[in-house]
């Protein structure tokens, strides 16, 4: 059978899943100088840019902007703190930072167990409040989590004016600001259904995602023993309608998985509502994650890219002057506002051992580290990682000099060694992502139990080990690196 060349497709409005920047409608990069200047910019059009990775999907399935408004330089985003009796989180706080900060641990350790459970370690590093919310998905986690906590949402409008509204509102065009949470209270989140549905229930209010093309809530009615009335949270289900019934799940049985999500949650909640279910507590109570307690702000690596862009100044940019550190050695380049640091690396650096796996940020195959962390290279925009430090698998093969002990390149020199020796790998093609994550864990943190191990591992998809090679191989090159005294801690505050 002969087989003709595939015709040709216009990539930049065919609006198929790219494998490049050349997939997304080009659009100017906007760098605000103040709060003002963002909330200007959001309300004429443009796509405000917290953690970066909804906007990079958006793009690439399809949809079009003609600018893009990066958050993370705006250090009143990156607040964490108490306002008038209830706890304020930024709307470019990450993640990461919600599930380890000491003051959202000390006052609402429910919002910290929940947080902990939300998507994967690359997820959770450079995904923020701000970005999770405006982008009005009801698959998100930020949503169902607040709207449990009754918390309220903060937008800042073109004149300077705060609008204030409840998370269920569906509020376009407008700067997010950050959310308040009240400071009593608890809150039970279920995600171990989703796409299927989600569930949070709170003291006072439950809510539902996935489920509907919106976030649904509904208000409990408490008894006097402090536990809601699991009748009449069935009538409030029954008057929400019927769900979705799409290719994710049919809509009588995502009926079903709601009715019994939240009778689990509701009885979590009457019995302990400080955690989230079927999760333990794996993270450092130290004031922030320790890996990060030495920068200022404490934010994440999509979040201090952001700040870093062409110098920060104000203005319109259709393509960047980067200037990097890449594998210790500096790199410099132009590329375009809509460049993935996937492409950047792999073709004009021509470091090809970052895959392009799945290209939603799932997969793990093209995991890189920027400033020590996993970040997913395939919906990171160059930009992001201007002025960072970023490390790709070739690192592991540089020549140590006299200073590496203790050195990120030295502990995934080891990790590729052990993952050799211990035949932790078949196919290959994500072991690169594999041995990154891994070693950034063990640069983290000193001696991981087995199920922090899996819980950093859980964001690299391996179709062919079965896992207990690689969780045996990252063992065995914690140990070694132990032995040796290799592995230590930076300084927390």
């Amino acid at each position: 059978m002969t087989v003709g060349p595939e015709p040709a497709v216009d990539a930049s409005t065919s609006g198929l899943i790219s494998r490049s920047h050349l997939g997304i409608e080009p659009f100017a990069l906007v760098r605000p100088a103040s709060l003002a200047d963002a909330a200007a910019g959001v309300a004429d059009g443009a796509w405000a840019h917290a953690g970066g990775i909804d906007v990079a999907q958006r793009l690439r399935h399809g949809e079009s902007t003609e600018s893009v408004v990066p958050l993370g330089g705006l250090e009143a985003l990156t607040e964490i703190s108490l306002r008038d009796g209830a706890l304020f989180i930024g709307a470019a706080v990450t993640h990461a930072r919600i599930e380890s900060n000491a003051l959202v641990r000390s006052r609402r350790p429910d919002l910290a167990a929940a947080w902990r459970t939300i998507g994967n370690v690359r997820i959770r590093t450079a995904g923020t409040v701000g970005g999770n919310l405006m982008a009005l998905d009801a698959g998100y986690d930020a949503a169902p989590i607040l709207a449990a906590a009754g918390a309220e949402l903060i937008f800042l409008e073109p004149d300077g004016s705060e609008q204030r509204c409840s998370v269920a509102d569906r509020v376009e065009g407008r700067l997010l600001v950050g959310c308040e949470v009240p400071l009593e209270g608890r809150v039970v989140y279920d995600r171990s259904l989703k796409p299927v549905a989600s569930v949070a229930v709170g003291d006072r209010y439950a809510a539902i995602g996935c489920a509907y093309s919106d976030v649904k809530v509904i208000e409990l009615e408490v008894g006097t023993n402090g536990v809601a009335d699991l009748e009449a949270v069935r009538a409030g289900l029954d008057a929400l309608g019927e769900p979705l019934d799409d290719a994710n799940a049919s809509s009588r049985y995502r009926s079903r998985v709601i009715a019994v999500l939240m009778e689990r949650c509701v009885q979590a909640h009457a019995e302990d509502g400080s955690a989230s279910l079927g999760y333990e507590d794996r993270v450092p109570s130290s004031a922030d994650a320790p890996w990060r307690a030495s920068a200022a702000p404490a934010g994440l690596p999509g979040q201090v890219a952001s700040q870093r862009v062409d110098g920060g100044s104000a203005g319109d940019a259709d393509s960047v002057n980067l200037q990097l550190h890449l594998n210790g050695e500096p790199f410099a380049t132009t590329a375009p506002v809509s460049e993935m640091l996937v492409e950047t690396i792999r073709t004009r650096a021509g470091l090809g051992a970052t895959r392009v796996g799945c290209d939603q940020a799932v997969c793990g195959a093209c995991t890189v580290l920027v400033d020590g962390l996993p970040t997913a290279s395939c919906s990171t925009f160059a930009w992001q990682a201007a002025g960072c430090e970023v490390h790709t698998i070739e690192a592991a093969n540089n020549s140590p000099g006299p200073e590496a002990a203790g050195r990120l390149p030295a502990v995934m020199r080891e990790v590729q060694r052990t993952f050799a020796d211990t035949s932790a790998f078949q196919c290959g093609y994500c072991t690169p992502g594999l041995i990154l994550t891994a070693s950034s864990l063990l640069a983290h943190h000193q001696e991981p139990d087995r199920g922090t191990i899996a819980d950093w591992l859980d964001s690299n998809v391996c179709r062919c080990t079965g896992y207990l090679m690689v969780i045996e191989a990252v063992e065995a090159a914690g140990a070694a690196l132990r032995s040796r005294g290799d592995l230590h801690r930076e300084p927390s505050t």
